[in-house]
C-alpha cells in the first residue's frame, strides 16, 4: 500500500499504520507522477480536472484532500474514473469561526464600540457558520443566522430571510462555493445579496469567488465618497494565489487564506481524510498518535505567542496579538507592496503566487482559544471563548 501525500499536510507520518509507505511531494512544484501510488492526499492548492490532471494511473483508487472545501476537486470526473474521493469536513470550522470573531473584536475596538452593540449576520451556517453562532451566543452578541438550504434539510432550523440580513451592520460569509445548480452561491453578492447603507464590515473567510470583487471595490469607492465607510477582512481571494491589489491596499484586514490554520484544525484534517482512507481499503491502524491531543502531537509545529507583547497590549486589540492575526495581515501586505511596478505583469504575478503560497506554507500554526488559559487584564465578558479550567 503506498500514499502520495503533500509534504505541507501535518502529522500524516505519525498517524498512517507502519506497513503503509509515505512519499511526500512538494506542491509547489510541477505535479508529481501519480504511477505505483493507490491513494493520493493534497490540498486546496491542487486543482483535479480533466484539464490539470488529464491522465490518472489505473492502481490510483483513492484521493483524499485535507480540506473542509471540494471546490478544488471535479467529483463527477473522478466518479467516471471509479477513483473514491473523500475531504474533511468541518475540520477547521473552530478555527476559521475565531478567525471571524477575532476580525470583529480588532474592528470594534478601533471603532471604540462593543461588538454587543452590532447584529452579526452569519450568511450560511453549516460546520462554521454553526461554530461562530455559538461563540458570539456565548459572549452576548445577537445574530441571524441564513441559510435557506439548511432550513430545508433540517426542521429544527430556521433560516433569517434576505431583508434580515440587510439590516444587520456585520456580515460574516460562511457559504461552500458551487458554481451552478439550485444552489449556486458563485457572486452570492451582489446577485442574491448586495451591499445596504446597514453595512459596516463584511468578512469573508470562506471561499474565493462567493463575493464578485470588482462589485465589492466599486461599493467601498462610491460609499467613501459618499461619507460611508464600509470596512472589508478578506482570506479568501478570487485570483488565489495572487490577489486583488487595490483589495488588499482597502481591506481593514488582508490575509492569504490562513483562517483555519490552527494546529487542531490541521490535525483534524489528517485524521478525518486519513481515516475515510483506512476504511475503503480496509485497513486498521493501532498507531497511538490517533489518541494524542493536537497540543503534544508535534513540538516542532507551534505557536508561541510573546506573554509580555499581550501584556503591553492589555486590551481588546490584544485578542489579535494573541490569535496572531495581525502578523498574517502584515505579511500579506509586506508582499503585495514589495513590488509597485509592473503588477500586472507574468512575471510579477508569479512572484506574487509563489510568495503567497509561501506564507501559507511556512506561517506557524496557531492553538485555538480553547486550548489557552484566559489572559490576565482581558475583558471578563471573553473569558467563555477561553480553556475552562
Amino acid at each position: 500500500m503506498r500514499i502520495l501525500a503533500d509534504q505541507h499536510i501535518h502529522h500524516l507520518k505519525q498517524l498512517v499504520p507502519p506497513h503503509v509507505e509515505l512519499v511526500y511531494y512538494d506542491s509547489s512544484k510541477h505535479l508529481p507522477r501519480l504511477d505505483g501510488f493507490d491513494a493520493w492526499i493534497l490540498r486546496t492548492v491542487t486543482k483535479v480536472n480533466p484539464k490539470t490532471v488529464p491522465i490518472l494511473p489505473k492502481k490510483l483508487k483513492f484521493i483524499g484532500s485535507a480540506s473542509s472545501g471540494t471546490d478544488h476537486i471535479d467529483k463527477e470526473y473522478l466518479n467516471d474514473l471509479g477513483i473514491r474521493f473523500n475531504h474533511s469536513p468541518g475540520c477547521n470550522a473552530n478555527a476559521v469561526a475565531e478567525y471571524a470573531l477575532t476580525s470583529m473584536l480588532t474592528w470594534c475596538s478601533l471603532m471604540h464600540r462593543e461588538l454587543t452593540d452590532y447584529k452579526v449576520g452569519i450568511v450560511g451556517m453549516g460546520h462554521t457558520g454553526g461554530a461562530l453562532a455559538k461563540k458570539l451566543e456565548a459572549i452576548g452578541v445577537p445574530y441571524a443566522g441564513y441559510d435557506p438550504p439548511k432550513a430545508l434539510r433540517e426542521k429544527s432550523f430556521r433560516s433569517c430571510n434576505l431583508d434580515t440580513l440587510n439590516e444587520c451592520p456585520i456580515l460574516s460569509f460562511h457559504l461552500p462555493y458551487t458554481s451552478q445548480g439550485s444552489e449556486c452561491t458563485h457572486y452570492f453578492m451582489p446577485d442574491i445579496l448586495s451591499l445596504s447603507p446597514k453595512h459596516k464590515l463584511i468578512i469573508n473567510a470562506a471561499r474565493g469567488g462567493l463575493i464578485n470583487e470588482d462589485y465589492l471595490l466599486n461599493s467601498i469607492n462610491l460609499y467613501s465618497s459618499s461619507n460611508k465607510k464600509i470596512d472589508v477582512v478578506i482570506d479568501v481571494w478570487e485570483t488565489e494565489p495572487v490577489p486583488n491589489k487595490e483589495l488588499v491596499d482597502k481591506a481593514f484586514i488582508a490575509t492569504p487564506h490562513i483562517a483555519g490554520y490552527s494546529k487542531k484544525a490541521k490535525l483534524e484534517a489528517s485524521k478525518r481524510v486519513l481515516k475515510r482512507l483506512l476504511t475503503y481499503f480496509d485497513l486498521k491502524s493501532e498507531n497511538s498518535a490517533w489518541q494524542v491531543d493536537s497540543i503534544n502531537l508535534e513540538n516542532s509545529i507551534t505557536h508561541k505567542t510573546d506573554l509580555n507583547e499581550v501584556k503591553l497590549n492589555s486590551n481588546k486589540l490584544s485578542i489579535n496579538i494573541l490569535h496572531g492575526l495581525y502578523k498574517y495581515d502584515n505579511e500579506m501586505r509586506k508582499l503585495i507592496n514589495k513590488y509597485t511596478h509592473g503588477y500586472e505583469s507574468k512575471q510579477h504575478n508569479t512572484v506574487i503566487g509563489e510568495g503567497f503560497q509561501s506564507i501559507r506554507n511556512t506561517v506557524s500554526l496557531r492553538e485555538e482559544f480553547e486550548y489557552l488559559t484566559f489572559p490576565e487584564g482581558y475583558p471578563e465578558s471573553l473569558r467563555p471563548l477561553f480553556k475552562q479550567n
